[in-house]
């Protein structure tokens, strides 16, 4: 197997293939219709367990076997196929076990906090509640935020779902509805502030995802029913929401004249009062 052999590999084993299954459907994936010993030849897999892999295969749905006077062949299903027929199977399993889990234990209660760490989950948290909304959204994002979560957005628009979105950023697709953009003060002072890319996605004004998502460094989201923090999070993009339309009635200049010349406003944009002066 050569090296662009690798991560499909891994994929299969993903899926539930053993290293052998895997290896041995890439080579009848390449070398088409084969031998069980021309298999075990192609694809590293040792004779002694080719046939048992080949069976499993079969068995999987992966691989047909055929037999004619010059022996026993067999064949890879063409991976659109396999991964269709995959999918299907999934989404039964997953909606079985959504009804039967639906009847098992209470509810999570309001005021719980869920704490995730590492991108994949704090993206999850986020794209689940986007996903869940019946009647409104009112988000805080930044741009490479926005970018991951905007499919979701668009799907949930067309839903009907009202969408409220402060962007730290520059590019969002109309369908979305009225973007409010965060020009107010320069992304990187708050960023400086907040030592973080802080990130608000309120659900339907019942939940809250709060988190920190970046490209490299750590990140992390909390999630909650419970009113006081969900109020809280709706307001600061409330806030925000007027600040940008006082910016574009009154003009920035203005308003960064206000907080850079008095020095309680100055120091708690930058944030100075928490982490002292640059």
């Amino acid at each position: 197997m050569t090296d662009a052999a690798t991560p499909a590999i891994a994929d299969l084993q993903a899926l539930g293939f053993s290293q052998y299954e895997a290896k041995a459907y890439l080579a009848l994936l390449r070398g088409g219709r084969q031998k069980g010993y021309e298999v075990a030849k192609e694809s590293g897999v040792p004779r002694s367990m080719v046939y048992q892999a080949l069976d499993r295969l079969v068995a999987r749905g992966a691989a047909y076997r055929t037999e004619d006077k010059e022996g026993v062949f067999y064949g890879a299903v063409p991976p659109e196929e396999l991964l269709s027929r995959f999918e299907r199977d999934l989404a039964r399993k997953i909606a079985r076990a959504r009804e039967s889990l639906s009847r098992i234990g209470p509810e999570r209660p309001a005021e719980a906090i869920w704490r995730v760490r590492g991108p994949e989950r704090t993206v999850a948290e986020a794209q689940t509640l986007v996903e869940q909304a019946d009647r409104a959204l009112t988000l805080s994002l930044w741009q490479e935020q926005l970018d991951i979560l905007q499919d979701a957005l668009l799907e949930v628009r067309r839903r009907g779902v009202r969408i409220r979105l402060v962007l730290f950023g520059n590019r969002a697709d109309p369908e979305l509805g009225k973007i409010y953009y965060h020009h107010f003060v320069d992304p990187r002072v708050v960023e400086g502030r907040l030592r973080a890319r802080l990130f608000v996605v309120v659900r339907d004004h019942e939940e809250v995802v709060v988190g920190n998502l970046v490209g490299e460094g750590e990140s992390w989201a909390v999630r909650t029913r419970d009113p006081a923090l969900v109020l809280v999070a709706e307001e600061y993009v409330r806030h925000d929401v007027v600040l940008a339309e006082m910016t574009l009635a009154y003009g920035v200049d203005k308003l960064t004249a206000l907080w850079t010349g008095r020095e309680d406003l100055r120091q708690m944009v930058t944030g100075e009062e928490v982490h002292g002066a640059p």
